[in-house]
């Protein structure tokens, strides 16, 4: 007998908890147990129905999803899927709640378009078939901060990451030294609209400058540069980003895949890379390529993990030189600037 998701569907908007009621109901491994109009109705039946996944409106009244998640993750982690608005202020709350625990987000469709209505079913389905063994309530150790200034270094840092991404990267980010002078390129698998902000957040954090990479961007020192939603961006020689609009690798745009393989072949050796949390395969073979040329990759070990399946892929093809717990990330990444794999022990 199927062992069936059960999920609780929240949301303000009538219509909008009635789609997703139907559209999960199709599924047959998804069991709807039940829905709730706010956040308060939602705390109360979390309680009672015990749903495996939870998908949460980011914005409804008397208490809006960012407190419900943080209620339900003090008292009954579970996996949330946020569901969220293309507004500042729910862009805003949804960093907000991913930064809190929730294991990823869906954005609701503008308009009643079939197309994006059915783009939304479908990677509400991905979701929520990831979220159901994604790790939750769990907040990253402490780890060691980095206060030492690092020497100057020839190498590049690339970074790929998916579902559990933003926290990963906050919490890599709060690691960081501050003055590192060499450049950092970043793949967050993201819907458009969301990159800009998440650039900024990591920005605040003070370690490391962050923004949106953007045409006529180059690989600069002391820089993070993170890929803007739907576009692949790659390396030329010289440094010069570029952005393509070739079709998804993976399912997914950008790919990491296009930015690791690329910068392997302008920086060879001088490559180091990060394969952090996320579902799927992509940087998997970028991150051979890398190998390959002599660079060295890490993979963010499973138990700290949201979805252990990017750097799983990578491990599987022989590209990671070590796992480490993401709170240890940014010390081997810093040890590794001047020759130094840093074992985990």
């Amino acid at each position: 007998m199927m062992n069936r998701t059960r999920v609780l569907v929240v949301d303000d908007s009538i219509f909008i908890r009635q789609m997703l009621v139907d559209a999960l109901s199709s599924q047959p491994d998804f069991e709807v147990v039940g829905s709730a109009k706010d956040g308060q109705d939602a705390l109360a039946k979390v309680e009672a129905l015990k749903p495996d996944v939870v998908t949460m409106d980011v914005e409804m009244p008397r208490m809006n999803g960012l407190e419900a998640l943080r209620r339900i993750m003090a008292v009954r982690p579970i996996p949330v899927i946020m569901v969220s608005t293309l507004t500042a202020a729910g862009t805003a709350t949804t960093l907000q709640s991913l930064e809190a625990g929730a294991v990823d987000f869906v954005c609701k469709p503008t308009g009643g378009a079939v197309a994006a209505v059915r783009a939304l079913r479908e990677d509400l389905f991905d979701k929520i078939r990831a979220a159901r063994s994604a790790k939750v309530g769990q907040a990253a150790k402490q780890g060691v901060r980095l206060v030492r200034p690092v020497a100057s270094s020839d190498k590049v840092i690339l970074i790929a990451c998916s579902t559990g991404g933003p926290r990963a990267l906050t919490t890599l980010f709060e690691h960081m030294p501050k003055g590192l002078t060499v450049p950092v390129l970043i793949v967050q698998h993201m819907p458009a609209g969301f990159i800009d902000s998440l650039a900024k957040r990591l920005d605040r954090i003070g370690t490391l400058p962050c923004a949106e990479a953007h045409p006529g961007d180059c690989v600069t020192p002391g820089q993070a540069l993170i890929a803007p939603s739907g576009t692949h961006m790659s390396v030329m020689n010289g440094g010069e980003l570029i952005f393509s609009d070739e079709p998804t690798l993976h399912g997914v745009k950008p790919a990491a895949d296009y930015l690791f393989k690329s910068a392997a072949k302008v920086y060879g050796s001088r490559c180091l890379g990060s394969i952090l949390t996320g579902m799927g395969r992509d940087g998997a073979d970028g991150a051979l390529c890398v190998k390959n040329a002599g660079g060295i990759v890490y993979g963010e070990s499973e138990d700290t993990c949201t979805v252990y399946g990017m750097p799983r892929a990578a491990k599987a093809l022989g590209a990671i030189e070590q796992e480490v717990p993401i709170e240890d990330m940014a010390g081997a990444l810093v040890s590794s600037l001047h020759g130094r794999i840093a074992h985990a022990g």
